[in-house]
């Protein structure tokens, strides 16, 4: 995330974030930019693009590989992350993993519009001689998959983490879009749950009110505006809410009942008889739903499930939007 600070007062606010859709690029256009300048955006290896996506054909966005002849498959999202975004990945996985030399040659070939063969144009564009250069049959013997996204929800985390701990070499690159004094920056992410290396930040989180364990703890959420987590292990959550970060009371086997923003503000206080073992932070622009947004109506209103077991879970800036504008048009 970022902030703009504030010498004056010694506060931060959140540099307003938007979408490809708001400055009025569509998905191609991305593609586009990424795959002319790959190594930019994508630091941490060089990698070389051999193909782009053609109009209505089942192929990824964009096929790159790296100096040793590995495959990259990328597939890029103008919208907030989700599984079945990994699923189309790895589908294409599945159709492109066994190519040999040859196919990835003819696609290079179109990519390029030239007439210099994919292992030429390899050794010139990594400066390889004829000691090092590598073989048409060292082609795509491993694959590499990436997911670039606007956005990283916590499923998508999950689902990376068990992939990858499953032997499949699957990362996401996320991206953001902000906007200052009317212009329009990009910023890229690496996520590497393997090494415990997170640089994506949620602004929308689904917090439980703890009503299994204490059936007044809702209500006083509710009435003082705040979201609220109890004991060691679950309190320290609270501080992951920042200001302006989008916070949704979700009740057990009830629903969505209030929705209100992060103030970045901080408190403990007593709870039943421990001291400091409640930590809670108060809400602005908070809001009471007249009847609860159900667990199937926020599955049906986003197009996916959510694991409500956790005290409190991220969803995506897409997702947000979603659950806020159904609440106003029928919940308020």
């Amino acid at each position: 995330m970022l902030y703009k600070l504030n010498k004056s007062s010694l506060d931060y606010e959140k540099v307003k974030r938007v979408s490809l859709d708001f400055i009025g690029w569509k998905e191609k256009d991305l593609e586009k930019l990424v795959s002319k300048h790959l190594q930019d955006f994508i630091s941490s290896k060089d990698l070389m693009t051999i193909f782009n996506e053609r109009p209505r054909q089942e192929e990824p966005d964009i096929l790159a590989v790296d100096k040793d002849g590995d495959l990259y498959i990328f597939e890029l999202k103008r919208w907030g992350s989700n599984q079945e975004n990994l699923l189309q990945v790895l589908r294409y996985g599945q159709l492109f993993g066994n190519s040999g030399y040859d196919e990835l040659n003819e696609k290079y070939l179109t990519y390029s519009q030239s007439n210099i063969p994919l292992i030429e144009a390899h050794k010139q564009y990594f400066n390889k001689d004829t000691s090092n250069q590598i073989t048409q049959d060292m082609f795509n013997n491993k694959q590499h998959f990436l997911v670039m996204t606007n956005g990283l929800d916590q499923q998508t985390v999950e689902a990376i983490i068990y992939w990858k701990k499953n032997g499949l070499n699957i990362d996401a690159i996320v991206y953001w879009i902000f906007e200052i004094n009317g212009e329009h920056y990009i910023e890229f992410n690496m996520y590497s749950p393997i090494e415990s290396y997170l640089e994506y930040e949620s602004s929308a989180y689904v917090l439980n009110t703890n009503h299994s364990n204490n059936s007044l703890t809702t209500n006083e959420m509710l009435d003082e505006k705040k979201a609220a987590a109890y004991h060691k292990g679950w309190q320290e959550k609270i501080e992951k809410i920042q200001k302006g970060d989008i916070v949704f009371l979700y009740k057990s086997g009830t629903g969505i009942v209030g929705y209100g923003k992060g103030t970045g503000v901080y408190k403990k206080k007593d709870y039943n008889g421990y001291s400091s073992a409640e930590t809670y932070t108060p809400l602005n622009e908070f809001f009471r739903l007249k009847r609860p947004l159900s667990a199937s109506e926020m599955k049906d209103i986003c197009g996916q499930g959510f694991n409500f077991r956790q005290t409190m879970f991220s969803i995506s800036e897409e997702n947000a939007n979603k659950l806020i504008q159904t609440i106003q048009e029928k919940f308020l």
